[in-house]
């Protein structure tokens, strides 16, 4: 159709290819699913993003400014307010969402835009040499050899199939909420080079500037769950145990999108106690400097094979882990500062208990897919098992109803207060 090659021409340029592998290829890659109903149904006024794209002065906030150019002049369009880039700069995650977004609203209407994903499905497999068996069903793309979609629309929906799982022997279920299917599943401080690579100078900088937080943080673990808890950035990702409280945080915002219900699975080994060795060391990384941290990983990984930069740089590790256990032993397990380890929560602060709380704390894998490997699979498909929310409004009113609300879930004063101001705000 005539919307196919205008896309196979824009496709070529660099930042339009890009944006789309932003949203959508390295998602496939990592979790073998994307959603792309957003785009199909094209519902958010050009100005939202205008105002976003001009208020992070990006350069791609000119696409916002006009009319939508039509199929014929898309190509001119970018040629001209865009013009030469630099291919080596990347795109934020809004920018990519908003190139993305542009591309989909030259087309017309809700049927030319699901036309249209097909036919991009089709051209992004011939153009990358994807192999796989990839299906398209109500927005979402998948794998259906590696991937089972489920839709669920309620809180029965939601108890009645996470009840019907099947867990071997030394099986342990835990769950993440997403409001955004497209989000990837890896720790914050991932999730941003710039973040990655100045971790130790924000976990040092806060403790200097908030001393009183951390008065009473006795280990690095102890002060990263603070920080995480105050939303800064860090290695740990937040897990828990109630399949309900997983739904409210797929539920929270977002309303346009599908919501997702990530299943996670481990086994005894891959389940930590706080005070575990194997997780003051995968802590302690968080104060280390970046090129260290990068040293170690390159070792590891076979990149490298200077055994003295790899000795220098774990004797600082060292000394790091004895400052909170003066004790600590000389031996590390090398491969274990790649892995990933599910930790259980203290439950020493009441968000923690409300939400039954762990967490993942992530290694030196710089692999996007490694938390992968955790997700749930079908016993006899060996599928992974991916489920969808929609009907997100009446979800949280269910849940309302079990008092799984943003008071209980956040007892802090402040939350509490704003959860109260909104409940009368709606009933005025």
């Amino acid at each position: 159709m005539f919307f196919f090659f205008f896309f196979d021409e824009l496709y070529h340029k660099a930042k339009i290819q890009q944006a789309f592998k932003n949203i959508c290829l390295d998602k496939m890659v990592a979790d073998g699913y994307f959603d792309m109903s957003y785009y199909i149904n094209a519902k958010v006024k050009k100005e939202e993003f205008y105002c976003k794209l001009s208020n992070c002065n990006s350069k791609y906030a000119v696409l916002y400014a006009n009319t939508f150019p039509n199929e014929n002049d898309a190509v001119k369009m970018w040629d001209d307010i865009i013009g030469e880039v630099d291919v080596d700069e990347n795109l934020s995650t809004l920018e990519s969402i908003a190139i993305v977004y542009w591309v989909y609203k030259i087309l017309n209407n809700k049927n030319e835009r699901q036309e249209f994903t097909k036919a991009l499905l089709q051209n992004i497999k011939e153009f990358h040499s994807i192999a796989n068996d990839v299906k398209f069903s109500s927005g979402i793309v998948y794998n259906n050899e590696k991937v089972e979609i489920h839709f669920l629309h309620s809180v029965a929906d939601v108890n009645k199939f996470t009840s019907s799982l099947t867990l071997s022997q030394d099986e342990n279920l835990f769950f993440r909420g997403h409001s955004n299917v497209n989000y990837k599943l890896i720790p914050s401080v991932m999730r941003l080079d710039s973040w990655k690579q100045n971790e130790h100078r924000m976990y040092n900088d806060i403790i200097i500037d908030c001393p009183d937080s951390f008065a009473n943080c006795n280990t690095h673990l102890e002060r990263l769950v603070e920080m995480q808890h105050y939303g800064l950035p860090t290695r740990l990702l937040d897990v828990t145990r109630n399949p309900l409280v997983a739904l409210y945080f797929a539920c929270e915002n977002q309303s346009e999108r599908y919501g997702e219900i990530v299943l996670l699975s481990a086994n005894s080994q891959s389940i930590k106690y706080p005070n575990s060795d194997t997780v003051s060391i995968l802590a302690s990384l968080a104060a280390i400097d970046y090129s260290k941290k990068e040293t170690i990983a390159a070792v590891l990984t076979n990149q490298d094979s200077n055994d003295y930069n790899l000795q220098n740089t774990i004797s600082h590790l060292i000394r790091e882990i004895r400052l909170e256990k003066p004790s600590f032993l000389a031996e590390i397990e090398l491969n274990n500062l790649l892995e990933n380890y599910f930790v259980y929560a203290l439950k020493n602060n009441n968000r923690i208990v409300k939400q039954d709380g762990a967490f993942i704390i992530c290694g030196l894998n710089n692999n996007d897919n490694s938390l992968s490997n955790h997700r749930y699979k079908n016993k006899t498909t060996n599928k992974k098992i991916v489920l969808l929310i929609d009907n997100k409004q009446e979800i949280m009113n269910q849940l309302n109803t079990l008092s799984i609300n943003r008071a209980t879930l956040f007892p802090e004063i402040e939350c509490v207060a704003e959860f109260i101001k909104d409940k009368y705000s709606r009933n005025r």
